[in-house]
C-alpha cells in the first residue's frame, strides 16, 4: 500500500491557482488536498508533527519543499528514446530502464513513439510496451503507444525510411487494431493519402487519437480528416508543409494544412521544444492564435537524450552522431553530411525552460504544455496533468533553474536528487 504524503513549504502550482507557499497531502497515491500555508493538523498527523522523509503510524512521510517549486509531472506524448534506449528496438527491460531516466527530468508520463516499419515490427513493439506497463515499480509512467507512420508523405517523411512508406489499407488498420489497439493512445498519418479519412473514423471510434502530421495536405484535404475525427498535430512546423503555391495563378497561395488546423480550435498542435527544429517566433505565435489548452510541447527525443554535450553514438548500421545543444548531429567523412542534423535530443524539462523564454510566458501558463494539454489531448485528464484533489499524485519538485530535484508518481517517490 502507498504511504501518505504531505509536501510542504513550496510553491504550488494548482491548477486554478499558484500558491506562494503551500502545501500537498497525497493518500492512496491520490491528491486529497491542496492548500495555502502551513496544513491543517490533520494532515500533519498526530502530535509531534510529521516525520520527515518517512511515515510512522498516523503520520504521513514529510517532503521540505521549501525554496523549491510543486509542479504537475510532465507528460512527454512524442518521444523515440532515451539514453541507449529506442522504443523502436528496445525489449521490454529496456523500456523500464528508459522510464527511470526520464524520470529523472520530471516525467509523469510518456507515450513511446514508433517509426515507420513493418507492421509486425510495429505491433512486436506495442506488445512489449503493454508488458513494460504492468511493472508495479515504474510501469505507470509509460502511458501507451503512439505510431509515427507508415502513413505519411513521402516528400515530408524526415527521417522515415521511404521503403517502408504506404498510405492505409484496411488490412493493415484490421491489424493494428486487432494486435495494439488497446495500448496504441496516438496515431499520425498525411491526411492527403487515398484511404486515411476513413482510417480516421475508425481509430478515432477506438479510442485512439487520429494525428495529422508528415504532411502536405490541401486545406481540404486536412478538414476532411479533422471532421472526421482528427484531434491534434505531430510537431508543427517540422516535416509539416501549410500553405501551397496556386499553380494557376503566380505568387498566389493556396490555404493549407495550417489554416485548417488554426480554423479548428478542437485540435491541438505540438512543438518541438528546441530553437533548431521550430524557428521562436512559432511558439509566440502559437500561444498568441491557438486556445490556451490546445498547446503542447514534446522532445521527439531519440537514442542519446539526456546524454552530456559532445557525447558520440554509434548505431548498429556504423553510422555516427553527436550530441550538441539538445540535437543530434551526424559525424560523416563527406563535409556535406558532416553536422547535418538528425533528430532531437532535448528532455522536457529543459523544454519547458525554452519555452518560457521563447514566449514569455509564467512558469504557471508554460508548465500547462507539457502537462495538462497533453492529458488533455489525450483524453486523461480526469486522471492526469495537474494539481487537483482527486487527481493522481504525479507530482514533480524543481528548483529556481527548473533542475528537477525530486519526481513523484502516484504517490511514489521514483527519482529524487
Amino acid at each position: 500500500m502507498d504511504a501518505d504524503l504531505l509536501i510542504t513549504g513550496g510553491r504550488v502550482v494548482a491548477e486554478t491557482a499558484v500558491l506562494p507557499r503551500g502545501y500537498v497531502v497525497v493518500r492512496g497515491g491520490r491528491i486529497v488536498s491542496i492548500g495555502a500555508g502551513d496544513p491543517p493538523a490533520a494532515a500533519a498527523g498526530a502530535a509531534g508533527g510529521p516525520t520527515a522523509g518517512r511515515p510512522s503510524a498516523g503520520r504521513p512521510a514529510t517532503i521540505d519543499a521549501a525554496g523549491l517549486t510543486v509542479l504537475p509531472g510532465l507528460i512527454d506524448m512524442h518521444t523515440h528514446g532515451i539514453g541507449d534506449v529506442d522504443f523502436m528496438e528496445a525489449d521490454t527491460e529496456g523500456m523500464l530502464r528508459a522510464l527511470r531516466r526520464y524520470a529523472q527530468f520530471g516525467l509523469t508520463g510518456v507515450v513511446g513513439s514508433t517509426l515507420s516499419n513493418p507492421f509486425a515490427n510495429i505491433v512486436r513493439q506495442a506488445g512489449r510496451m503493454r508488458k513494460a506497463r504492468e511493472d508495479r515499480d515504474i510501469g505507470d509512467l509509460l502511458l501507451g503507444t503512439h505510431v509515427e507512420g507508415p502513413w505519411l508523405a513521402p516528400r515530408c517523411r524526415g527521417g522515415h525510411a521511404a521503403e517502408y512508406l504506404c498510405a492505409p489499407r484496411a488490412a493493415d488498420v484490421d491489424l493494428l487494431l486487432g494486435e495494439a489497439g488497446d495500448v496504441i493512445r496516438t496515431l499520425t498519418y498525411a491526411p492527403e493519402l487515398p484511404g486515411s479519412v476513413e482510417m480516421t473514423e475508425r481509430i478515432a471510434a477506438r479510442g485512439i487519437v487520429p494525428v495529422l502530421g508528415h504532411t502536405e495536405a490541401t486545406f481540404e484535404q486536412a478538414e476532411a480528416a479533422i471532421l472526421a475525427g482528427a484531434r491534434h498535430v505531430t510537431h508543427m512546423y517540422d516535416t509539416t508543409l501549410g500553405y501551397h503555391e496556386n499553380p494557376d495563378e503566380a505568387l498566389v497561395m493556396m490555404p493549407g494544412m495550417e489554416t485548417a488546423v488554426l480554423h479548428h480550435d478542437e485540435v491541438s498542435v505540438e512543438l518541438i521544444a528546441c530553437p533548431v527544429h521550430v524557428p521562436e517566433p512559432f511558439f509566440r505565435f502559437l500561444a498568441k492564435v491557438k486556445p490556451r489548452h490546445r498547446t503542447v510541447i514534446v522532445s521527439d527525443s531519440l537514442v542519446g537524450t539526456g546524454s552530456p554535450e559532445g557525447t558520440v553514438l554509434t548505431y548498429a548500421d556504423g553510422h555516427r552522431v553527436y550530441v550538441e545543444q539538445g540535437v543530434l548531429r551526424m559525424i560523416d567523412d563527406d563535409p556535406k553530411v558532416n553536422g547535418n542534423l538528425t533528430g532531437s535530443a532535448v528532455t522536457l524539462d529543459v523544454g519547458l525552460g525554452r519555452l518560457m523564454r521563447y514566449t514569455g510566458l509564467p512558469l504557471e501558463e508554460a508548465v500547462r504544455w507539457c502537462s495538462l494539454n497533453p492529458a488533455i489531448t489525450l483524453g486523461i485528464d480526469r486522471e492526469r496533468g495537474s494539481l487537483r484533489a482527486g487527481k493522481r499524485a504525479d507530482i514533480v519538485l524543481v528548483d529556481e533553474h527548473l533542475a528537477v530535484r525530486r519526481t513523484i508518481l502516484g504517490g511514489r517517490a521514483v527519482f529524487a536528487t
